[in-house]
């Protein structure tokens, strides 16, 4: 007999989910980074917070509790999101799903393909169950916070912004017919929106920070340095965003800003630039190296941290491989049609 998914849901990060998703690493980092972002970092999470766990019930017991350590094995296959539908244009949803550790990791940046899980069809199958029973939850979240508001939502109805989606989660859920559309932050000259996980481990490469003269180590500070970071990306970010997240930056003694990057909500080490005139001098490599040796540690200690970089940026893909980086696998930020994933049995 084929047991029933239950999804439990938390208000805040239980510690033994961290602990879970740590034994999955490095294809949970995006969810596991999120979630201690939330339970860490000051302002990491809001009242919208939800975090939610589908496994199979397997025994006649209780749900996980947010608190206890379950007494019971842990399950093998599971889905996990983190969800805050109030974060829009940012992202909304992290997912991730014990078919990602099943599916072969990518050697060819340039690759947007995606090889078969290793898994039997069974397996393959109960993990999409999975997956389909988070995501009618985040349509009934999504349906309740709706009708509790008597203004217009500020973002479409039925719909959610999932970031750092892995492309074979992306293709089961196309293939059972649930609707996904791409952001459009780009264009789409292939077809999609990709961008290649990059891998890394701390200390594998070593890069000295010393900065040439009449420059100094410094952090995005205020609204004036937000507004600057934004005019240099098409990604949406908000000023109280960038100015939650660990930042590196790179001044001249007059204190004008040349070069930063941030540790995002997930752990991925994002919006890494230098401004024109300043390039070629190993600025970026520096501040990504001290940027994991000082914040790193604000999430976890076991060593990981990634990037997510488009198939088309060969600047950022050589950078990444000078940082002694490793692709991994393909994602992509895409709305979910919600109205689409079926109704709970």
């Amino acid at each position: 007999m084929i047991s029933k998914v239950v999804v439990d849901d938390f208000r805040e990060v239980p510690k033994w989910l961290l602990s879970l998703l740590t034994k999955h690493l490095p294809f949970s980092l995006p969810v596991l980074r999120r979630l201690q972002f939330a339970a860490q970092i000051e302002g990491g999470r809001s009242p919208n917070t939800r975090i939610l766990f589908a496994h199979d019930n397997q025994v006649a017991t209780t749900a996980y509790s947010s608190s206890a350590i379950p007494s019971d094995p842990l399950p093998t296959h599971f889905a996990v999101t983190y969800l805050d539908l109030s974060r829009l244009p940012e992202t909304q949803c992290w997912l991730y799903s014990t078919l990602e550790d099943s599916v072969p990791v990518h050697t060819d940046p340039q690759d947007s393909g995606t090889g078969p899980p290793d898994l039997p069809a069974v397996d393959q199958a109960r993990c999409l169950e999975h997956v389909l029973a988070l995501l009618q939850r985040v349509r009934a979240i999504e349906l309740e916070e709706s009708s509790s508001v008597r203004e217009p939502p500020p973002r479409p109805r039925g719909e959610v912004l999932v970031g750092s989606l892995h492309e074979a989660v992306r293709l089961a859920l196309e293939r059972h017919g649930v609707c996904i559309r791409a952001t459009g932050h780009v264009s789409l000259e292939l077809g999609w929106d990709y961008y290649v996980k990059w891998l890394f481990r701390v200390g594998e490469v070593e890069w000295p920070d010393m900065l040439p003269a009449g420059m100094r180590w410094d952090k995005i500070r205020n609204r004036q340095d937000t507004a600057l970071v934004r005019s240099r990306t098409t990604i949406p970010r908000q000023d109280s965003t960038l100015l939650l997240l660990p930042s590196m930056a790179i001044r001249l003694d007059d204190g004008t800003l040349v070069a930063w990057a941030f540790f995002g909500i997930d752990g991925s080490l994002t919006t890494l630039h230098c401004e024109e005139p300043y390039r070629g001098r190993g600025l970026a490599k520096a501040l990504a190296h001290r940027l994991m040796r000082e914040h790193l540690k604000d999430y976890g200690d076991d060593g990981w941290y990634h990037a997510d970089v488009s198939i088309r940026n060969l600047q950022s893909q050589g950078v990444c491989r000078s940082l002694g980086g490793k692709p991994g696998w393909v994602v992509s930020w895409a709305f979910v049609d919600l109205k689409t994933v079926g109704q709970n049995s």
